[in-house]
């Protein structure tokens, strides 16, 4: 069996977690002995990951051989698992997180910061103008004549916030739009594992505090939330190209449709477009060809079954360009009217303000920035002044805190930074979730993940928070859920041996 790979992970994780001290260092310097705090334990748990993380990289083969083969037995179980029977406990954790976040929401509203030179302010500038155009209607009329100029906040949140522009009926709007996603998700996720999953998953985001902090707010990212979980269930219910006979055309559509309108409400969903078109397209590649080296020991003569999931492990490209074109194309009727603005005033079907912030050092005003180039000269610019060195550096720095940030935002209420080691509880069992999952939904989440940690990585010194990671906390969560049933069921297994 070769190790490689697990060294490989293990050098990965000392060297971020040296970073990620490295950076602690830098913010708190001293204090951090002289006032002990959450960053010293922080701190302290970075020095005992880099130090594991070491000792990975140079235990012996027997080592690895040993534990790797207990992780096959544990993935075995755990993907090989049946959903378990409806539990009136599942239905009752479900009906609770309803309750649960009504309360929280009843709380939390009244202590959400005042629209005053933030997202909100924006977004209920832009519904008072659109109230005052003539309303929706007339937005998407200005919208195909290229007279709407507004090349930030994105069209849809605006056009239904214009029909009330008022700060407390806007957050009261994003609180049901969070009850609706909500209850469209947790109900889903008990149709595909089962009601105690779609449970736990329910009550998992009632206290989520980057979920309700987001939809208690007079911003897009609670209707955004409905689209992700919509698209997420549709992902779920599409079978395994691989080994289904005809194109699932509807739910292809349908899934074009849901990412289509998440676009119009946010302009970070073109990630979650991006990670579709890299999920379908990773079809084409017979993986198995090279990958169970860094796993399996490479002398030994492949099985039949193994070299049967070999010779079935890719998609024909006519399945695969078929696919993309029914999702791409019900994507842009839906988004037709934002694309074409888009393409007559700025020359880019995809254009957004925010484009120009990702060749800057720090924040400056986007439409400024829009007045003095086009993003092509802008990035010119950019890469004539900064070396490969700064670039690099910035992308690393980036990811140690997307990380942070990713890990931070599974944590409940009404914790602040202590929210962390919450995350840190969940990481298990979001892996153990991962591998129990066998559909290919698996791997759009890890393209997915990929991608949002990369690319506000590179945003970092511009702007960081939760807002833009919430896209894939759903999914995260479900993850969580099915790792803690598992493990349940594990238990309970054993118990009874």
């Amino acid at each position: 069996m070769n190790t490689l790979f697990p060294r490989l992970v293990s050098g990965a994780l000392a060297g971020l977690s040296g970073l990620a001290l490295w950076e602690i260092i830098q913010l708190k310097g001293a204090a951090l002995i002289q006032q002990p705090s959450l960053a010293s334990v922080a701190g302290a748990c970075c020095v005992i990951t880099a130090f594991l993380g070491i000792v990975g990289c140079l235990v012996s083969d027997r080592f690895w051989i040993k534990l790797l083969d207990q992780g096959r037995n544990l993935q075995t179980f755990f993907s090989q698992s049946t959903n378990p029977a409806d539990h009136w406990l599942g239905s009752l954790l479900l009906s609770f997180s309803i309750i649960v976040y009504f309360v929280v929401m009843i709380n939390l509203i009244p202590e959400q910061p005042t629209p005053q030179g933030n997202d909100q302010a924006a977004f209920l500038s832009q519904a008072q103008t659109v109230q005052e155009a003539g309303g929706p209607m007339a937005l998407v009329r200005l919208l195909f004549q290229g007279d709407y100029l507004e090349a930030n906040q994105h069209p849809l949140y605006v056009a239904v916030l214009s029909y009330f522009p008022d700060y407390e009926t806007g957050k009261r709007l994003s609180a049901m739009s969070g009850l609706l996603a909500l209850l469209i998700f947790s109900i889903g996720i008990t149709f595909q594992y089962g009601n105690l999953t779609g449970g736990l998953t329910g009550l998992v985001l009632s206290v989520n505090a980057a979920y309700c902090h987001l939809t208690g707010r007079a911003v897009c990212e609670g209707m955004l939330l409905v689209f992700v979980a919509v698209l997420w269930l549709t992902v779920l219910r599409l079978p395994d190209l691989r080994q289904s006979p005809k194109i699932p055309y509807r739910l292809l559509i349908g899934m074009g449709i849901v990412v289509g309108l998440a676009w119009l409400t946010k302009g970070t969903a073109l990630l979650l477009i991006l990670g579709l078109i890299i999920w379908f397209c990773s079809y084409a590649v017979n993986w198995n060809r090279f990958i169970p080296s860094l796993t399996r020991n490479t002398i030994r003569t492949p099985s039949e079954s193994e070299m049967a999931l070999t010779n079935t492990s890719t998609v024909p490209l006519k399945t695969i360009f078929g696919s993309l074109a029914l999702l791409l194309a019900s994507f842009t009727v839906i988004a037709s009217p934002l694309l074409i603005r888009n393409v007559r005033v700025y020359g880019s079907p995809t254009f957004n303000a925010n484009s120009y912030l990702l060749f800057q050092d720090e924040f400056s005003d986007p439409h400024a920035l829009i007045k003095q180039g086009s993003l092509g000269a802008a990035a010119r610019t950019y890469l004539q002044t900064h070396s490969v060195r700064e670039i690099v550096k910035r992308e690393v720095k980036g990811l140690v805190w997307q990380v942070f940030i990713f890990v931070r935002s599974l944590g409940p209420l009404p914790f602040g930074e202590g929210r962390l080691f919450f995350g840190l509880l969940a990481v298990p069992f979001l892996i153990i979730g991962l591998l129990s999952e066998t559909h290919p939904a698996r791997r759009l989440y890890c393209i997915w993940i990929m991608l949002f940690w990369l690319a506000f990585a590179w945003y970092l010194p511009i702007a960081a928070g939760e807002r833009f990671l919430i896209p894939i906390l759903l999914p995260t969560l479900v993850f969580v859920s099915l790792g803690m049933v598992r493990v349940g069921q594990f238990l309970v297994q054993r118990r009874a041996a």
